[in-house]
């Protein structure tokens, strides 16, 4: 059996002669005890990481400055698979995988065991290649079978894809020979059952409806599988379907977490098929369990993050609460900064790390001091310098919180600038975090459009027109570039915030939706924004 193996080379600059090997663990970046340490300065301390992962070689980015790009694509902290030709760029450096050797995975089928290697170092089964295949027992399809559970384990990884749970559901419903195949998730809202996605067999003379959840439901209340062989046992229950024809055998499998059910699988023959069997049902629950698994991870990831912008957004009240200039500065910067992201095409885990250290930029004000904090006028330059602490106060307080250590970049460097003359670190260009200039760029806008005591904020345009005079010395020039493409999604949070402000001043005046209509109408012309002041 061969030993799992990579090979990197570093290419370009005919430095094809750089080669780095290994057998679990390869390390990028400028510290001298990494496996691949570089001295070149685009690099980050600790970049990027490839590892050996249940036996498939991945690589992901390890918090660098400039990113990691896998073949054109910039990838964040989640393994990546790896392929042999694959190219990585770390800052200015280059990267091929010029050789990859995976560990095989065995899997036993009854009293078979078939030796498997995984195709080119991927995670199986990806949604667009079917992986490697089986040879089916005589008289079972137990390939087929397996590529189902292969797919429902992918779901942990790449969570609730769509498309991947619809292709699962079709091929469930052709492996089953079912005539209707549906997943049925839980609302925890309404504690009630919703089709999410189903497949028609094709086995019938007509296309038949989408499955009911009276049977589904059931099995939800029982808390556990039911399998119904005829017509007998399902009219019991479900009356109107035996008399229109549609169900003669049914399967419904409970999707069961640790310590709640999320859904129910349901598979349905008709009149002129054979009865379900216990292997039938046996096969079934196994698919939902992986199914289970892949979802349930999902959902309480998604519960966590939710928790954590609530707390985030406290956080940030908090802060404003201190601060009577800010005006739902916090919110519109992080408004600004998730169209700024969009527009530079950033992915979603991104752009939900950007709306997460947005929130929590200036949180280190909460540790400036209320004469300087409140203070009505100008800062004087040691109360400026006072104040610009808050970026290295906020860095402290959230440094403590891993689970929010990708808001770090922002919190520190939201006020370094592109010609390397901000604070508190000096960095200039690419050295600064990308989070960082995208965060500078929306923070300035809404400190330019907001009213303080001292001067009234500037009109919109002249704003605009004041980011693209400091692209290049004050700003990262491409982040003020695609900021100014999206000036129409800028301006229409800028009027929606200026007409929520006049309502507010009409004090108990109730206004109707015509109302409401009409004044949006009035102000179709952009003014100037009534604000109230900004802290700086």
């Amino acid at each position: 059996m061969q030993s799992p193996f990579i090979a990197l080379t570093l290419v370009g600059n005919g430095a094809n002669s750089q080669v780095w090997t290994s057998s679990h663990l390869l390390r990028i970046g400028r510290l001298p005890e990494l496996e691949i340490a570089v001295e070149d300065i685009s690099v980050s301390r600790l970049h990027a990481e490839i590892s050996l992962t249940d036996g498939v070689w991945v690589i992901r980015d390890r918090g660098s400055s400039n990113g990691t790009i896998l073949n054109g694509v910039r990838i964040g902290r989640t393994p990546q698979p790896l392929q042999k030709g694959d190219v990585i760029e770390v800052g200015n450096l280059k990267f091929q995988v010029s050789q990859l050797q995976v560990r095989p995975t065995v899997v036993r089928l009854g009293q078979q065991t078939v030796q498997i290697e995984l195709a080119k170092g991927r995670w199986f089964p990806d949604p667009d290649v079917e992986g490697p295949s089986l040879p089916d027992p005589p008289g079972t399809n137990w390939g087929t079978f397996l590529r189902l559970i292969r797919r429902s384990q992918r779901l942990a990884d790449v969570g609730p894809n769509h498309e991947l749970l619809q292709t699962i559901i079709n091929e469930a419903t052709t492996y089953f020979q079912a005539r209707r195949g549906g997943l049925f998730l839980l609302n925890d809202t309404h504690c009630q059952l919703t089709l999410r996605y189903y497949a028609f067999g094709g086995h019938g003379a007509s296309t038949p409806r989408p499955p009911g959840k009276t049977l589904a439901t059931l099995a939800l209340r029982r808390r556990q599988s039911l399998l119904f062989r005829d017509r007998v046992e399902v009219a019991k229950l479900a009356p109107d379907s035996v008399a229109r024809g549609e169900m003669n055998s049914i399967l419904c499998s409970l999707l069961r977490a640790a310590d709640r059910e999320i859904g129910v699988l349901h598979f349905d023959r008709g009149p002129e098929a054979p009865a379900f069997t216990e292997d039938d049902l046996n096969h079934a629950d196994l698919l939902a369990a992986n199914l289970a698994l892949g979802l349930d991870r999902h959902q309480l990831v998604e519960t966590h993050e939710k928790t954590l912008i609530q707390l985030i957004s406290t956080l940030a009240q908090a802060v404003e609460m201190r601060d009577p200039y800010t005006g739902n500065h916090t919110q519109r910067v992080t408004a600004y900064a998730l169209i700024l992201a969009e527009e530079l095409g950033l992915g979603e885990q991104d752009r939900r790390q950007i709306r997460m250290a947005t929130l929590l930029h200036d949180i280190g004000k909460i540790a400036i001091d209320d004469q300087i904090l409140r203070k009505p006028g100008r800062l004087s330059d040691r109360e400026f310098t006072l104040m610009q602490t808050h970026v290295l106060r906020g860095w402290e307080m959230i440094q403590m919180i891993p689970a929010l250590a990708s808001a770090l970049p922002v919190i520190r460097g939201h006020h370094e600038r592109w010609d390397g003359q901000g604070y508190p670190d000096g960095l200039a260009g690419e050295d600064i975090p990308l989070t960082a200039r995208i965060v500078a760029v929306a923070d300035a806008f809404d400190a330019m459009t907001s009213d303080r005591p001292y001067r009234a904020g500037m009109p919109a345009e002249r704003a605009f027109a004041e980011l693209q005079a400091a692209a290049g010395t004050h700003f990262d020039p491409t982040c003020v570039a695609a900021f100014l493409r999206a000036r129409s999604k800028v301006e229409r949070i800028l009027e929606n915030e200026s007409l929520e402000k006049q309502f507010h001043q009409v004090g108990s005046k109730t206004l109707s939706r015509r109302e409401l209509e009409r004044e949006r109408a009035v102000t179709e012309t952009p003014q100037p924004s009534e604000h109230q002041a900004l802290g700086n």
